[in-house]
């Protein structure tokens, strides 16, 4: 009987060994989900004093808003057709890939319109709407 018991044991005991063992391998093995491949980066640190170039770039950025986003997002960019665009959290490399590429159904695609130039001022001007 003891001699039974010990064998039930050592199966036991080796089942739940490799049964870990498989666990802990797929973990290591499983594809990164959605969620993890769409990670944004971290979002640019903006000068808290404006400097004679960080104005420019924002006044540009004001102008082509006006030109070309305000008819969507409001005069006043707080929404009408499109969304608000008061305090953005998106990283800058995120609006940057939204701005050239659009979203489908919502919002065209800019990417032949603005230069990287205009679209980083663009991008400085959104980042002064606070609410």
């Amino acid at each position: 009987m003891k001699a039974k018991l010990k064998e039930i044991g050592l199966v036991l005991a080796t089942a739940l060994g490799l049964f870990a063992m498989v666990f802990g391998v797929i973990s290591i093995l499983e594809p990164a989900t959605v969620a993890d491949s769409l990670s944004e980066p971290p979002i640019k640190v903006v000068a808290s004093v404006a400097t004679p170039t960080m104005e420019t770039q924002t006044k540009a950025g004001a102008s082509l808003f006006g030109r070309n986003c305000a008819h969507c997002h409001g005069d006043d960019a707080k929404g009408d057709e499109g969304p608000s665009l008061y305090d953005l959290t998106r990283s800058d490399a995120r609006l940057t890939k939204i701005i050239k590429e659009g979203i489908k159904g919502e919002m065209p695609k800019f990417a032949s319109k603005f230069s990287e130039v205009d679209i980083q001022s663009l991008i400085a001007f959104l980042r002064t709407l606070k609410s």
